[in-house]
Order: C-alpha cells, then sequence, then structure tokens
C-alpha cells in the first residue's frame, strides 16, 4: 500500500522528482510523455539555476535527467534536444 521510500537522488530536487521521473513510462500518450520529461527538467532547472544559461537552456540538466532515469528515455520517444539539435523549451 505505501511506497517504498529511499533518499532522493538529489536532495536539492527532492524525493519527489524521483517519483516524476519513475511515473514517465506509464504515460500512454507519447506527446505527453514529452511533456511531462520536459516539466521535469524545468525543476531540475529551478533546483540548479547554476546549471542554466540567460537564456533558460541547460544541457547539463538534460544530461542530468538522463543520468537520473532508470530506464532508457528514448525507449519513450523522450530525445535530448542537444543530441537532436532541437530547442531546449524545458520550463
Amino acid at each position: 500500500m505505501f511506497l517504498e521510500q529511499k533518499k532522493p537522488k538529489d536532495f536539492d530536487c527532492g524525493y519527489n522528482l524521483d517519483l516524476m521521473i519513475a511515473a514517465i513510462p506509464r504515460i500512454e500518450d507519447q506527446d505527453e510523455r514529452i511533456q511531462y520529461a520536459k516539466r521535469v527538467v524545468g525543476l531540475i532547472k529551478q533546483s540548479h539555476p547554476n546549471w542554466v544559461d540567460k537564456n533558460g537552456h541547460s544541457r547539463i540538466a538534460w544530461d542530468y535527467f538522463f543520468e537520473l532515469a532508470e530506464f532508457n528515455p528514448h525507449e519513450y520517444g523522450i530525445d535530448n534536444p542537444y543530441d537532436t539539435g532541437q530547442v531546449d523549451d524545458a520550463e
């Protein structure tokens, strides 16, 4: 009935970020899943403002998201915009 709790992987972002990342594979709609992943990266940017440039972009935040995920985000249609040449619009 209760979720097993461990120490958060990132103390600045907290345990809720871990839960949000773990929920991504359960989102069925791909567009919704991508938008949700961008929200997660946006939270990482807010928690680590020194990683974000003056335009609000952060390759480090995206790389960190891929590091924290216990699954391969590519398998769920989530790509790092810095690897694909897209715009980092995560907020």
